[in-house]
């Protein structure tokens, strides 16, 4: 059972108020995990960023909320909180790109002002670099040559869009290693992932020898440096 808890937000730029719904429980039926810590679970994301419904900035959630008691004039109807797919190119064909570079102007411009809410960020930035070759058509699949020729094309076309975005995501790596370094929490099994995709291909390998549970998701990184794969792949579904 999926419960959200209501929450009224003021924009900290216009003032404007707006209604946030803080996920409370779910219950997962589908869920699609990858290799670089995304999840697709099938639920609404536990936003800790959002966009004003009214000048259309961005702000922090917690930054925003107002006391659990607070209650709106009478008759006030309000609008949620707006978010990366509300934004008026989520349905353009190069939406992938424009989500790339959302979110690394956010961090240019210097929005995220502690290091777990610009690991956050850059978490997002990896992801959308990593949407651009994520669900790439399986080619065994195709029907017929028509098919293989569409798929064959999709995939040679997001991987030339990732190329384009090698440095951005190099670097937005390496600061996420820093980052995640830093913080003394240390998942050896997802440090060297994202080594892995960095393409400091040694440097994962040595990481990953420190693992001690070496299952599945440690074989299947070992073969893709071993490969000298930097793609994110999926670890499973449910």
């Amino acid at each position: 059972m999926t419960t959200f808890d209501i929450l009224t937000v003021k924009c900290p730029h216009c003032g404007t108020l707006m209604t946030h719904y803080e996920l409370m429980s779910y219950t997962v039926h589908d869920l699609e995990s990858w290799s670089d810590g995304k999840v697709d679970a099938g639920i609404p994301e536990m936003k800790r960023a959002g966009i004003c419904a009214g000048c259309r900035k961005e702000f922090w959630i917690e930054d925003a909320k107002l006391p659990r008691d607070f209650e709106p004039h009478a008759g006030e109807e309000l609008e949620t909180v707006k978010d990366v797919y509300d934004l008026d190119w989520i349905f353009d064909d190069d939406r992938e790109v424009k989500a790339i570079i959302y979110y690394y102007n956010l961090l240019k411009d210097g929005f995220a002002d502690t290091d777990e809410r610009e690991y956050y960020l850059r978490s997002h930035l990896l992801w959308s670099v990593n949407d651009l070759v994520r669900y790439r058509p399986a080619w065994w699949r195709a029907r017929n040559f028509g098919m293989l020729t569409r798929m064959l094309n999709s995939r040679r076309k997001g991987k030339r869009k990732f190329e384009v975005f090698d440095l951005i995501h190099t670097e937005n790596l390496e600061r996420l290693i820093f980052l995640l370094i830093k913080s003394g929490d240390v998942d050896l099994l997802y440090l060297a992932e994202l080594y892995r995709e960095a393409g400091n291909l040694d440097k994962a390998a040595e990481i990953l020898e420190k693992v001690e549970e070496k299952g599945k998701t440690w074989r299947m990184i070992r073969k893709k440096i071993r490969k000298k794969d930097r793609i994110a792949f999926k670890l499973r579904s449910a």
